[in-house]
């Protein structure tokens, strides 16, 4: 067999992996509730061949992980490249509601992971949101009197806002569509709320660093 032909049946193969693994937990399984077995059965491979795209279960989950959180990141950064800074936040959150509606078992996956009985994975998602953070706080133009530091801090806070209201998104029927605008438009106004909150809390404690030297 070429290399080439070997090479894109080793990723059908692998992308069938996940796939599956994804399509047995559903809307109520965790990881931890798949076999290795029952992923490479529904994938149509023999358990063995399994080791030649992932060291373990664990392994596969955190590669799930990687991938959905790259994706939101890129969600973030196209934003801010496609829209003006005043529709940049509403254009990041229409995206990151698209594709956690077209991709709805992936993120049911991270909903169900960051507080599930796997510490690494947890640890991945919590990574991946860092880096989703960072990526956000480019975006965000904030008086010059706050630090980098309250930035980060204010993009952490909206990111995982972003995550509980996409957990609660999901909860809701699919027909429900005017139950999910509904929470779309709540989840711009929470982060609004966070943007504001953070800069009269700067200016707060600018003005009672000015008194205390007075």
């Amino acid at each position: 067999m070429k290399p080439g032909i070997r090479d894109t049946k080793k990723q059908i193969t692998h992308t069938n992996l996940l796939e599956s693994a994804l399509e047995l937990m559903g809307e109520e399984k965790g990881l931890g509730d798949l076999s290795l077995r029952e992923v490479t059965a529904k994938a149509g491979i023999v358990p063995a061949a399994f080791y030649r795209h992932f060291k373990s279960m664990e392994e596969l989950g955190l590669h799930l992980v990687e991938e959905c959180g790259n994706r939101i990141q890129m969600i973030v950064g196209d934003a801010r490249t496609k829209g003006a800074y005043r529709s940049a936040l509403q254009l990041t959150i229409g995206y990151f509601f698209d594709y956690v509606t077209t991709h709805r078992s992936r993120f049911r996956f991270i909903a169900r992971e960051r507080t599930g009985g796997n510490r690494k994975i947890r640890e991945k998602i919590r990574e991946a949101m860092g880096r989703i953070a960072g990526e956000l706080a480019k975006d965000m133009r904030m008086p010059k009197s706050l630090s980098k530091d309250d930035t980060l801090f204010a993009s952490e806070l909206i990111v995982s806002l972003c995550f509980q209201m996409a957990s609660d998104y999901l909860d809701l029927d699919p027909e429900e569509h005017f139950e999910m605008r509904k929470l779309k438009v709540k989840t711009i106004k929470q982060v609004r709320l966070v943007f504001i909150g953070t800069i009269r809390g700067r200016k707060h404690k600018h003005r009672s660093s000015h008194k205390a030297m007075g």
